[in-house]
């Protein structure tokens, strides 16, 4: 029986996401990346994708790689980001439930062990994915700038991080 805490650790960890190992996911077996946007690919001000992520974009499309976007915020936000970058998504996905998640896997024909999720809050995107059977990856926010309760969770968060020695919050 694992620790409490690991239930919302991640398999990995980044600075940046724009550091990721494409061909190194992939031999790992990875076929397809479920992303969040805040504070993950871009700041909450970032109301389109900057040209750097429709590149990183390119790239994961290049490999072969499905991609999608399943985020917590609301509809507008979300469609508009995802649209600048030509990419399917789920707004309002209420994670760490599982819904939206496995419908994102449902859609790209993708099991969840294939499917990488990243996301750099632990107590939504982390451990919704460890809850669907997914491979996770954290990054460090692209931001210090958090919007509602998510710089109270943040506290949470560092205090399930301390110890770990790939991260540090």
């Amino acid at each position: 029986m694992g620790r409490f805490k690991d239930r919302f650790l991640p398999d990995m960890y980044l600075s940046d996401i724009y550091e990721l190992d494409i061909s190194g996911i992939k031999s790992r077996g990875i076929e397809a990346v479920v992303f969040d946007i805040d504070n993950t690919l871009v700041t909450y001000d970032d109301a389109v994708a900057p040209d750097y992520t429709i590149k990183f974009f390119d790239r994961l499309r290049e490999a072969g790689l499905k991609t999608y976007i399943v985020s917590n915020n609301n509809e507008k936000r979300v469609k508009k980001f995802s649209e600048s970058l030509g990419v399917p998504y789920y707004a309002a996905a209420l994670k760490p439930f599982k819904k939206y998640l496995k419908k994102a896997c449902r859609d790209m024909s993708a099991a969840p062990n294939r499917t990488l999720l990243v996301g750099d809050q632990l107590f939504t995107d982390i451990y919704g994915g460890r809850r669907m059977g997914m491979p996770t990856l954290l990054v460090k926010p692209v931001s210090t700038k958090d919007a509602g309760l998510v710089g109270i969770k943040r506290k949470f968060e560092k205090l399930v991080l301390k110890g770990e020695d790939h991260y540090e919050a």
